[in-house]
């Protein structure tokens, strides 16, 4: 039995962990001063690393590195919202020396900032333009929007965006979106070489009003801006410490019903076909920043869900159709109907949200679902969000609903079970909202680790969106659990070639069955599991 676990041990080794995001290319970035961040980053990576706290705690992820902002003397950053100049004097530039320092420019792949720290940069010449569609909308026309969400700035550590910024069209980078080189990414982000990664002299074309600044040149050479040349960033944060380390706790055991489990797809007053071209639905727009929305996004994950037959029919639950009576939502909550309720525990969640045509009510009492909808459902470990609304990012560090625009806060959905989630801080325009199609091909269906697929899924940075939960999370299917063990591991492949299983029940059982379950074994970089048996 010893060599039999030695040769499937053999036949899935090569290159089991080539592509997968390590822990040590994890930075999580706290500041000791700020109880909630220390706090945040000791539980994630433990009390040795991050001493000062609770104490005593091995952490989630004890093999990521950790940097302190006060240890590397930055002047503390105070309140969710920063300035582009203390943005590039209190963060930028302090990690900009450490990894240089510390010769980590090219071995971190992502950064994790933690709750406590800012999450929004102000605008340079109209500070909360952002939180007003109108006035976004003022400073897109006149190619000047520089407000964005600090992760999506971080990502971008090494280019100086706000050279030449002066308040004109486009003078500065800063000025609208640059396009993600990871957005639609199949391929792991440990695959792209980070040689450039301290180049400046990028290329772009850039189209106008906007900006939209596409990388140009030819791929690989220094002067155009590749996957390894950013860093994947995800936020560590919610209402309290609490619900963070909730949601930590839910990142590290999830596993996919898919037989049980339901994904939600409800656009409300859409034609329910997957259109290839653009269209004036909100998950097909293409009226604002070109080039950076994918072709129907609900329609086309609904169609990708439903080819993919490892997941039962049922699990797929879209809807197209406006008004209240067809909010899907779930059974938390007593509703006045009619509604349609999902009752089975819901992993992903896109949804029109507050920009549903027609909105549900709770009885008794008649209050609007528009700012708690989300928290209704049945949310087993796992659960991912990517609402279509504008500020669904915005109530973290206590900056609470935009009074202008009330919606569903990611925050407040992750301390009613949710453990992922996407969204926006400022007004984004509907054009750069992220494709629910890369998060489940990539996530539910796949195995990308959470920073990569959330980012495979986002089209713009130096904008935004923010994508919440543990980086190096990565999900299991019931499918692939042939060892019916609650894990994916050799066990798997052990039972499969013992008693082989149509995985993907397609009525055969062959070749493409075991590729599912070395696939799923080689997503999961658990090296106790290939050698306990040896």
């Amino acid at each position: 039995m010893k060599a039999c676990w030695m040769a499937l041990a053999v036949a899935i080794g090569g290159g089991t962990a080539f592509g997968q995001l390590r822990p040590e290319e994890v930075l999580v970035v706290y500041d000791s001063r700020i109880a909630s961040s220390r706090d945040v980053a000791e539980y994630y990576a433990g009390s040795k690393k991050v001493p000062g706290g609770a104490g005593n705690l091995n952490g989630k992820r004890p093999g990521v590195r950790v940097v302190d902002l006060a240890a590397l003397g930055a002047v503390q950053t105070v309140g969710p919202d920063i300035s582009h100049t203390d943005f590039i004097a209190r963060l930028r530039n302090p990690l900009r020396s450490y990894l240089s320092a510390q010769g980590l420019s090219q071995g971190v792949r992502c950064l994790v900032t933690t709750k406590g720290l800012p999450h929004r940069i102000l605008d340079t010449d109209n500070p909360a333009a952002g939180d007003n569609p109108l006035q976004l909308i003022d400073e897109y026309n006149a190619s000047d929007p520089t407000m964005a969400s600090v992760d999506t700035e971080l990502m971008l550590l090494w280019q100086d965006l706000t050279a030449g910024e002066a308040g004109g069209p486009a003078d500065s980078r800063a000025d609208g979106v640059i396009v993600n080189p990871f957005w639609r990414s199949q391929n792991p982000i440990r695959f792209t070489p980070q040689t450039n990664i301290e180049f400046t002299a990028r290329t772009y074309t850039v189209s106008t009003p906007g900006p939209t600044w596409s990388p140009s040149g030819t791929l690989g050479s220094p002067q155009r801006l590749g996957p390894g040349d950013i860093y994947l960033v995800c936020r560590l944060d919610g209402n309290s410490v609490a619900d963070v380390q909730a949601l930590l706790d839910r990142a590290q055991s999830i596993m996919y019903d898919t037989l049980n489990h339901a994904a939600v797809l409800d656009e409300s007053a859409s034609d329910g076909i997957a259109n290839p071209g653009a269209n004036d639905e909100f998950d097909n727009s293409a009226s604002g920043f070109p080039a950076l929305r994918d072709a129907d996004d609900y329609e086309t994950t609904r169609d990708e869900l439903l080819a993919d037959t490892r997941f039962a029919p049922a699990f797929t639950r879209y809807n197209a159709l406006s008004g209240g009576s067809q909010f899907l939502i779930g059974p938390r909550y007593t509703w006045q109907p009619p509604v349609i309720l999902v009752n089975e525990p819901v992993v992903l969640i896109a949804h029109y949200g507050t920009n549903h045509s027609g909105q549900p009510l709770t009885s008794p009492g008649g209050l609007n679902s528009r700012t708690f909808w989300a928290t209704s459902y049945n949310m087993p470990n796992g659960t991912i969000i990517n609402s279509m609304e504008s500020y669904n990012c915005r109530a973290f560090g206590g900056l609470g609903q935009n009074a202008f625009a009330p919606q569903q806060q990611v925050a407040d959905y992750l301390a009613a079970g949710g453990t992922f989630g996407v969204g926006n801080c400022w007004e984004p325009l509907a054009d750069s909202v992220p494709d629910t199609r890369y998060l489940a091909r990539n996530f539910v269906r796949g195995e990308m680790s959470w920073a990569e697929a959330a980012w495979s899924s986002i089209p713009a940075i130096s904008w935004q969106q923010m994508a919440i939960g543990d980086p190096l999370a990565r999900a299991a299917r019931t499918s692939e659990d042939i060892a019916a063990n609650g894990r994916i591991g050799v066990d798997d492949l052990y039972a499969w070639e013992a008693a082989p299983t149509d995985v993907n029940r397609n009525g055969t059982t062959d070749a493409a069955d075991r590729a599912f379950v070395v696939r799923a074994i080689r997503g999961w970089e658990r090296a106790d599991l290939l050698t306990a048996r040896r």
